[in-house]
């Protein structure tokens, strides 16, 4: 009897947990080619309750975007604008049924944002389409090849399962 009530009351309470992930960011270009951003620095935490899954707040420094050219990378960060916010952050978090939501502030803007996502083995794969001008970011043209405006977004944090 003490056991099986012992194990109702690990059901209830939240797993809590200090996140670390990454992030990839796809990005097309014109007239062709494409390239991923990658972040291994994503950070903050995570709560899983009942198949719920939250977040108060979590954050990437967008100078640890790495492209695999170190002068797009520079480019990059410049475009996400670095240089004034250095992080983007995801508050608010909340997620159940492979489907979530949460507020993204990116650029100095700060909007809502929706995805879908996976539980993988004790990670949540979230992935999600933003339109930098939601941003405020001014199109990317460099060398006559242009960036599209809007990105596929695929974020991967641990969450562990009780």
């Amino acid at each position: 009897m003490k056991k099986t009530f012992l194990n109702l009351i690990l059901l209830l309470v939240p797993i809590q947990s200090f996140a670390e992930g990454s992030i990839q960011i796809a990005v097309k270009l014109t007239p062709a080619g494409s390239f991923v951003a990658k972040s291994e620095r994503l950070k903050g935490d995570l709560t899983r309750n009942q198949g719920e899954i939250s977040s108060q707040k979590l954050s990437v420094s967008l100078d640890s975007f790495k492209t695999g050219m170190s002068l797009r990378d520079e480019h990059f960060c410049k475009h996400l604008g670095c240089e004034s916010q250095p992080k983007a952050v995801l508050s608010g978090l909340k997620a159940s049924g492979g489907k979530g939501t949460g507020s993204l502030e990116l650029n100095g803007v700060k909007r809502d944002i929706s995805f879908n996502y996976e539980d993988k083995d004790s990670m949540i794969v979230a992935k999600f389409e933003l339109n930098s001008t939601d941003f405020k970011m001014p199109h990317a043209k460099y060398l006559g090849v242009e960036v599209s405006d809007v990105v596929s977004v695929e974020v991967r944090v641990p969450a562990p399962k009780k």
